[in-house]
């Protein structure tokens, strides 16, 4: 039995307002205080969501529509600004991956269409790191196959050059920064049943990728964040079993990963971002594809 120091390590889950619809397959992106959920599917229908959730009062609002309504898109916060990169064009299904790119600025609620990517994708891990967005992975048009594609997007020039592809194919992975580093953890090579641990580390000044400890619990659909020193990756799809509850951290100091407090239930279909002292979940899927869509916000904190 663990002792409550332990368990205070371990971290703890609250719950806040649900998100004003039941959405899956979103984004979510924290800026200048507030969080941001975007795109997804209400009831199998993709749509041009967003909405606003407020921590100092614990509430949501509707932000401006996403240019194209679309869901499995990839977001991150850069310079006080959101990029949405890639995404499905669907309804849940993973039909027709777009070379999209958008930045939204939530100080005059407004979106900007950027170029393009090379080639259509979704499913992309997003990370931004020294001032450029980093797309990586995903699926191509044609739903069948995964691709090693590593972009990076320079806003001081609106566009995209190649970098050093992943050492293996795949998508619906979890990306953070930590340390100079880009780490790309989890994901699936093709169907949903066929998930992996991996973890690939990639360093941008030798523009190289090396392998990393696998995460403990192989799974895709996952979410990431990286929160108090640790790349944490929460939830994921484990078909046919159903939803993974896990959340596992890696530490790059230990070079090893250890295990957090776990979610209140499984899911994936959502994406976590850090807002204040806090790591976010919301909406998103407790069943595998999309069963038992949900409307929860829950939050995990730890010293």
């Amino acid at each position: 039995m663990l002792t409550s120091a332990a368990q205070a390590q371990q971290g703890s889950w609250t719950t806040k307002a649900p998100v004003p619809a039941r959405l899956n397959e979103v984004t979510v992106a924290a800026v200048a205080g507030k969080l941001h959920v975007m795109g997804g599917s209400v009831l199998g229908f993709t749509g041009p969501y967003h909405v606003q959730y407020d921590p100092s009062n614990d509430s949501w609002r509707p932000r401006a529509p996403v240019p194209r309504s679309l869901d499995h898109i990839g977001s991150v916060e850069l310079n006080g600004k959101i990029y949405l990169i890639g995404g499905f064009v669907g309804g849940g299904v993973h039909r027709d991956g777009q070379n999209t790119a958008f930045e939204y600025d939530p100080a005059s609620d407004t979106w900007r269409i950027l170029a393009p990517m090379k080639a259509g994708r979704a499913s992309v891990g997003v990370v931004a790191f020294d001032g450029k967005i980093h797309a990586i992975g995903g699926r191509s048009p044609d739903n069948n196959v995964t691709v090693a594609t590593h972009e990076v997007y320079d806003p001081a020039t609106n566009s995209w050059k190649e970098l050093a592809p992943l050492p293996k194919a795949r998508d619906h992975a979890a990306a953070g920064v930590m340390d100079g580093k880009i780490y790309f953890a989890g994901g699936r090579f093709g169907p949903s049943t066929d998930r992996t641990g991996m973890l690939d580390i990639y360093d941008p000044k030798s523009n190289s990728w090396t392998s990393g400890p696998p995460m403990p619990t192989a799974r895709s659909g996952l979410a990431g964040a990286v929160y108090k020193g640790v790349f944490m990756v929460l939830g994921g799809e484990m078909p046919p079993t159903g939803t993974n509850p896990e959340n596992e951290a890696f530490d790059p100091k230990a070079n090893a990963w250890r295990t957090l407090a776990p979610m209140p239930a499984g899911r994936h279909a959502t994406q976590a971002a850090v807002l204040g002292d806090s790591v976010y979940l919301a909406a998103g899927s407790l069943r595998p594809g999309s069963g038992q869509v949900t409307d929860q916000t829950i939050v995990f904190t730890m010293p």
